[in-house]
């Protein structure tokens, strides 16, 4: 009898042992997909910058491409809700560009739990366009064109605070008879 209840505890004790293991394993490993989460950003941007040089006083075409992590969506340039606000984008440099154009790509409209009516946003990967004026006064070989894009991105359920996402490019300019050479 006493050897029964000496393999019983035993056998209770090695289950106790692998369960514990288990849920540690379990857990780092949920710690660790939650922080790759966190640390990967909602929203990024790649600049497509003009593949000839820009002539000052030209209007050029600019895109910037964003990719929306999964699960999220960013409000569009027109949300369809006066509270949520709304995706835009600024240059920094305006003594040198001024933009005369941006073509949002065409939104989806879809209906959320946090909102009364369905709203206008994108998801995925998307592609703005702008058309930016090179002011004559610019007088370099180079420029850099830098700006930011202001967006809320959501979830199915709540909107995070909006943020301000940088970017940034070096433009050719075409026709400078001035040079920097020494």
């Amino acid at each position: 009898m006493r050897l029964r209840s000496r393999s019983c505890v035993f056998l209770f004790g090695l289950l106790l042992v692998g369960y514990a293991y288990s849920q540690s394993i379990s857990l780092s490993s949920h710690v660790s997909q939650e922080k790759t989460k966190a640390e990967e950003p909602i929203v990024t941007v790649r600049v497509l910058p003009p593949e000839r040089p820009v002539r000052p006083g030209q209007v050029f075409e600019l895109s910037l491409e964003l990719h929306i992590l999964p699960g999220f969506h960013i409000n569009s340039e027109k949300p369809g809700d006066e509270l949520l606000v709304p995706t835009s984008i600024e240059l920094e440099n305006k003594d040198a560009f001024e933009i005369k154009e941006i073509i949002f790509p065409e939104p989806q409209v879809k209906k959320f739990k946090f909102a009364t009516k369905p709203l206008s946003v994108y998801e995925g990967q998307i592609k703005v366009k702008l058309k930016i004026e090179l002011k004559e006064a610019a007088q370099a070989n180079a420029i850099e064109l830098a700006g930011k894009i202001r967006y809320q991105a959501c979830n199915d359920e709540a909107c995070l605070r909006p943020e301000r996402l940088p970017f940034k490019t070096t433009l050719r300019v075409a026709g400078n008879t001035s040079s920097n050479r020494s």
